[in-house]
């Protein structure tokens, strides 16, 4: 069975102003998206960001867990992310780094990597989901893993890099 390990880039602590409040949240997207791959199948591992210390954490849980792929699911809603971006997309790209150094392809779904996919896949990332992405990754997996495979390029919502040209499909309507 394939096994998945979800993930969010949002770290509580890198953010000062709300680790002082603590007001954690459930990373509700990343959870959901996870739930649904969970039901087509596959083997699921949460890693969950928001109070952990530091990236190191996620390098844990990939050599605990060794998934054959890395998805960072961001809550496309989570406005506390867009207020802190660098910082969570450096993050992100640490987390990505982590994974490829492992051997393990990278996933990326969230706002960010939407408005700035190229910085992603150019950084490590594999796949960037556009949009609303569980679809999108549904589909990407069943090429991926040979349970319907179909060219890449017929994957609306999928961002990738194709012999080092970026490739952008066209979005899938909104939900």
């Amino acid at each position: 069975m394939t096994r998945l390990l979800f993930g969010q880039a949002y770290y509580l602590r890198f953010d000062p102003k709300l680790w002082d409040a603590m007001q954690p949240f459930p990373p509700l997207g990343t959870l959901y998206a996870a739930s649904f791959m969970r039901q087509q199948g596959y083997d699921v591992a949460l890693f969950d960001a928001m109070l952990a210390e530091s990236e190191d954490e996620w390098a844990a849980a990939l050599d605990q867990h060794q998934p054959d792929y890395a998805i960072i699911y961001e809550d496309n809603f989570n406005y506390l992310s867009k207020m802190c971006l660098l910082r969570m997309r450096q993050a992100a790209f640490t987390m990505t780094d982590m994974a490829r150094q492992r051997g393990i392809p990278v996933i990326i779904c969230g706002s960010d990597a939407t408005d700035h996919a190229q910085a992603y896949c150019r950084h490590g990332a594999n796949y960037v989901l556009l949009g609303e992405g569980e679809r999108t990754l549904a589909e990407l997996l069943q090429t991926l893993t040979g349970r319907a495979p179909r060219p890449l390029a017929n994957i609306p919502g999928l961002a990738y890099l194709d012999d080092d040209r970026f490739q952008q499909n066209p979005r899938r309507p909104d939900i």
